[in-house]
């Protein structure tokens, strides 16, 4: 079995993850750690594509990983999340309003927005998902919407909408790359069980 190891820096990781996942690699700099690098990985017996992307400072506040997603989506269903203690750069999206979904650890820690009170509490009904992103405090979500703080560094294909995530920081761990992975793969099977996005 293949030993991932961290020591030789977040690139060497993503590397590995992009061989093991069969993923295509946006590396303009391979010698640099402190400039942009993305990864395409499709996800399994599915059309959906995560790119992987190390938005390094000065492109962003602070280094952070984004990983993004697009979809078609089946109306216009919006949603947002983001921890408590993160200021907010939803809050002048149009129609979008504060919603407690109805899960005491997960309401505690994140602020969700929505402009669907009824879909985006049977989204987050997920115990699972919901597990995963309290596993990840400093994690951003959203669907269908803009934000004003992270735009996003490719055009959107026509016909589909993007589903983004964001963590601070170059993620330099192999198991947590795969977590995103196993995330972001419930996160649109979830949209599409509730009707908001096509397969």
């Amino acid at each position: 079995m293949k030993l991932h190891s961290r020591i030789y820096g977040w690139k060497y990781v993503w590397m590995e993850f992009a061989e093991e996942f069969k993923a295509s690699v946006d590396d303009p700099n391979p010698d640099s750690s402190h400039t942009r690098m993305s990864i395409s990985v499709p996800i399994t017996d599915t059309g959906w594509v995560l790119v992987y992307t190390m938005v390094p400072k000065g492109m962003a506040k602070n280094d952070q990983t984004a990983i993004d997603v697009e979809y078609k989506a089946n109306g216009n269903f919006k949603f947002a999340i983001h921890p408590q203690n993160w200021l907010d750069g939803f809050g002048k999206l149009l129609g979008m309003q504060d919603i407690v979904v109805g899960q005491p650890e997960f309401d505690k820690h994140f602020i969700v927005k929505s402009n669907d009170e009824k879909l985006v509490k049977q989204y987050f009904k997920d115990t699972v998902l919901a597990k995963q992103l309290l596993d990840e405090p400093t994690i951003q979500l959203w669907a269908n919407c803009d934000n004003e703080e992270h735009s996003t560094v490719r055009a959107t294909t026509a016909g589909c909408t993007r589903l983004c995530l964001r963590v601070q920081g170059a993620v330099d761990d192999f198991e947590r790359l795969k977590q995103f992975y196993r995330l972001k793969h419930r996160a649109l099977h979830n949209l599409v069980q509730i009707g908001a996005a096509v397969h």
